[in-house]
């Protein structure tokens, strides 16, 4: 049995080139294993937990786009707070699937403090969104209120004072 290991160390010892083409072949065999394994475990879906920040905007990206309300009325409430501060009244309809939160409202560009900010309006209903405004609104002058969601999305138009 010696002799045969001798024999078999010396055979390998003469013909190097032998033995770099064996662990060449067995290197390269785990090189293809480990690839082949890491696309399967993709492939399974093993790597979704790790989402792209291109994967997080597109998500927002949709509930943005599908996100609808607008303003049904406003009324403008003279001396509410005190001498020439108004309440301002918004009413807004959701006509989405989805809940909205109302998170600000400007009137001519002044920003208005949402009272019980953010006003959450459900789907296919009304909720009022008001806040106090300090200054002079002028009689039967057309106001502009705009109202913006969570997600960023904008409804504007111009009511009577």
């Amino acid at each position: 049995m010696c002799r045969r290991y001798n024999r078999l160390v010396r055979g390998l010892k003469r013909n190097r080139k032998g033995v770099s083409e064996i662990i060449a072949v067995v290197l390269m065999i785990l090189m293809v294993t480990t690839i082949g394994f890491g696309v399967y475990l993709y492939s399974l879906g093993y790597f979704t937990s790790l989402t792209s920040a291109r994967e997080v905007a597109g998500n927002i990206n949709i509930k943005t786009i599908r996100e609808h309300f607008l303003i049904v009325d406003v009324n403008f409430t003279a001396n509410y707070y005190g001498p020439n501060q108004w309440l301002v009244n918004a009413t807004v309809y959701n006509y989405c699937n989805y809940n909205i939160e109302i998170v600000s409202m400007y009137l001519n560009g002044t920003k208005i403090n949402v009272e019980g900010n953010p006003v959450s309006i459900k789907p296919y209903s009304y909720e009022f969104v008001k806040g106090p405004y300090f200054g002079d609104l002028g009689d039967n002058v057309p106001q502009l209120i705009r109202v913006v969601s969570s997600l960023g999305n904008v409804y504007e138009n111009y009511y009577p004072s």
